[in-house]
């Protein structure tokens, strides 16, 4: 037998703590008699008096408490097979991992913050597939299309800057990885995510965009950073500087990823301290406007919840302790 319901070691204390009560609050009615009358005198002097109805009657109610408490506790017996069909849309996350993303004008820094978005965005995702696609100057299929989320969180915890030593930003390379990474031949609706600061440095990402929706595929960009641009932290200390020696402003190229988003059927949309929302792109796009098809098909065991059969004696000997009097009638033995 197993139980469905998490908390049944407190309802168990529970059930502990009140049966306590009731067995204290018998012993010291027992306790209140005995101190006015003796011992040898409460059957004279109380007619009926029987003490042992009144344990017979805790008893009962005790059993009574526990079963209410174990029925409570989703008691599960014997399963079923039932045919589940998973659907879905298949969605890839094309996450910026460059030095520029690790500027501070989004807290704490503009990586990071793209990553617990992401987990956001896992945490409302439901039967769809996420593959994660990780890109600097190169790009790499970090995590294929999976409904394990917390794969998958492994996965994209890992990345930073360092990941990828080369420098740059190839947008088109991201958006050309995350369509290989969707199945050949698979009639799932296809999404990808785009999360970037949107300063490319390689290739044409409008053509390869617009090459992806002739093809089913719709790109949403998602701009990471502020108009006026942040310094791009440098590891041994300051900033990073250009070849004059000034500091590099790293700025978001809204225009840019316009028209990336436009080229791909999708949506754009500007990064304001710190919310991304993925979860506008997620509900009112994704789910809204793309069709779900079966991803994943097969049967679960359901286990049966069978509480009544704990329920029904507990009820029964509550109603025997209701119809047991607490005194005997006069004459009998």
């Amino acid at each position: 037998m197993k139980f469905s319901n998490p908390n049944i070691f407190y309802l168990i204390w529970l059930a502990v703590i009140l049966s306590g009560f009731v067995v204290y609050g018998i012993r010291k009615r027992s306790r209140v008699v005995r101190r006015f009358i003796s011992s040898s005198l409460i059957s004279t002097m109380i007619l009926g008096y029987s003490r042992q109805r009144q344990w017979i009657k805790s008893i009962l109610l005790v059993l009574s408490i526990f079963l209410l408490v174990i029925s409570m506790t989703g008691p599960l017996a014997g399963f079923r097979w039932e045919e589940v069909k998973e659907k879905g849309v298949d969605i890839m996350i094309a996450l910026d991992c460059s030095k520029s993303m690790l500027a501070t004008d989004i807290k704490p820094a503009r990586l990071e913050q793209a990553k617990r978005e992401i987990i956001d965005l896992l945490n409302m995702m439901q039967s769809d597939r996420a593959g994660l696609v990780a890109f600097a100057g190169a790009a790499i299929l970090q995590c294929p299309l999976t409904l394990d989320y917390s794969g998958f969180s492994i996965f994209l915890n890992a990345l930073n800057p360092d990941y990828l030593p080369m420098g740059g930003t190839d947008i088109s390379g991201a958006i050309q990885t995350a369509i290989k990474g969707f199945e050949a031949g698979s009639d799932t609706e296809k999404a990808i995510i785009l999360i970037t600061h949107g300063e490319n440095t390689a290739g044409d990402p409008v053509a390869v965009a617009a090459e992806a929706a002739k093809n089913g595929i719709r790109i949403f960009c998602i701009g990471v950073g502020q108009q006026d641009g942040a310094p791009i932290p440098d590891p041994n200390g300051g900033f990073k500087k250009d070849d004059k020696g000034r500091i590099i402003m790293s700025k978001v190229d809204d225009e840019a990823l316009q028209k990336i988003a436009a080229a791909g059927n999708g949506l754009y949309v500007k990064s304001v301290a710190g919310d991304m929302d993925l979860d506008k792109i997620y509900t009112s796009e994704i789910q809204k406007n793309m069709e779900k098809k079966i991803l994943q098909s097969g049967k679960k065991k359901v286990w049966e919840n069978r509480f009544q059969w704990i329920l029904l004696p507990a009820v029964l000997l509550l109603i025997a302790e209701l119809a047991i009097s607490e005194r005997q009638k006069i004459g009998s033995y």
